[in-house]
């Protein structure tokens, strides 16, 4: 549905001007999905990754405590490498958010 607006230029003609929702200089409108989107995202990555890392070290036979802490590390060294495009959507989005992208 094309909603359609008359703005009158100098000479008092109407001109059509189409309305395809918020402008871009409006505070509320985002392109895309939103900051708890993004870091849901983000957080069910590293959970994943943490999980797996879990799962093989405590496969391996470490103690359940020692086990923890290693793949509380080693998911951390794997998951910088993997999970950087959704490190940078977040900080992108919060950066956009507090207005430091302009």
């Amino acid at each position: 549905m094309n909603l359609h607006k008359r703005m009158a230029d100098s000479s008092g003609r109407a001109l059509p001007q189409e309305l395809s929702g918020p402008s871009p200089s409006s505070s509320g409108s985002s392109s895309g999905p939103g900051l708890l989107a993004i870091n849901a995202r983000y957080f069910a990555l590293r959970a994943v990754i943490f999980a797996a890392v879990l799962t093989a070290v405590l496969a391996l036979g470490v103690h359940w405590l020692l086990g923890f802490a290693v793949a509380v590390v080693l998911s951390g060294l794997v998951s910088y490498p993997l999970a950087i495009r959704q490190r940078r959507a977040v900080l992108g989005a919060l950066a956009q958010r507090r207005g430091w992208l302009r």
